[in-house]
């Protein structure tokens, strides 16, 4: 069977376009923490962004040893590579001319109600066949500071269904606490963390079509699971925060490199 076929569109929960981004919705984000977003961008852009993953995943283990790639896989027993990089934008700079680049930082603009500048992305391939889940989490708790603004888009280059691993949110998670997280499988030098006791009842997957997108909040609570099909899945993420000063954003990006060669 054609994966594509189990594909229902945002499941019609929390789906909207993206030309058609209505105060509605934006108080819909603004309430649950996240939204489907259809027609982001086209078959053809989509496939200048695989073009330019795929050059930087040919450099995966140059990358990984200047810390800017990890196997998130090699962290689970037993488990196939999942492979990750981070600021895909700095490496290869084209990306940022992408459709779905400037689709994103202007949709975060509508979400958030200001100006907004790229803050960080990262690529992961998840291979066929692959056990192994992204834990639920919060991305705030990776950041080094508490409360941030900002919109977190994924961007998979394929139809992906829940048996692929598509996003799944806990609605209305962003307006709670930080949750306490730990290390993945408790495993000291895990780079991947995850939440402590959560109730996952109330979760809502999100399976989307190529061209597609979700975006949530920093500390919405959401997960991807295994990709239990043929095809393998590979995915964009990408935030967008509002602009600060130039002062704040060396100083940002200053925390980054220390936090990756220290990590």
């Amino acid at each position: 069977m054609d994966p594509a076929a189990n594909v229902s569109t945002g499941t019609g929960v929390n789906a909207v376009s993206h030309s058609v981004l209505t105060d509605e919705a934006v108080a819909r984000f603004q309430r649950l923490g996240f939204l489907v977003v259809t027609g982001l961008t086209t078959p053809g852009d989509l496939e200048t962004v695989s073009r330019l993953l795929a050059g930087l995943y040919r450099r995966f283990h140059e990358l990984a040893g200047a810390r800017r790639a990890h196997d998130l896989g090699s962290e689970q027993h037993n488990a196939r590579p999942i492979l990750e990089i981070n600021q895909t934008v700095d490496l290869e700079p084209q990306l940022a001319d992408t459709l779905t680049f400037k689709r994103c930082a202007a949709l975060a603009e509508r979400l958030l109600g200001r100006d907004v500048e790229y803050r960080f992305d990262h690529a992961i391939y998840k291979p066929a066949f692959n056990g192994a889940a992204t834990s639920w989490h919060q991305d705030e708790a990776y950041a080094l500071e508490r409360k941030i603004l900002s919109a977190h888009f994924w961007v998979p280059l394929q139809d992906v269904t829940r048996d692929m691993g598509c996003m799944e949110f806990i609605p209305g998670s962003h307006r709670g606490a930080l949750w306490r997280h730990h290390r993945r499988d408790r495993l000291r030098d895990a780079h991947a963390l995850e939440v402590v006791g959560l109730d996952t009842s109330q979760a809502v997957p999100c399976p989307i079509r190529a061209g597609d997108a979700t975006v949530h909040f920093p500390r919405t609570v959401h997960y991807t699971g295994p990709n239990r099909t043929g095809t393998p899945r590979l995915a964009w993420a990408l935030e967008f925060g509002p602009r600060r000063g130039l002062g704040v954003r060396v100083m940002a990006k200053a925390r980054l490199v220390w936090r990756r060669a220290t990590r």
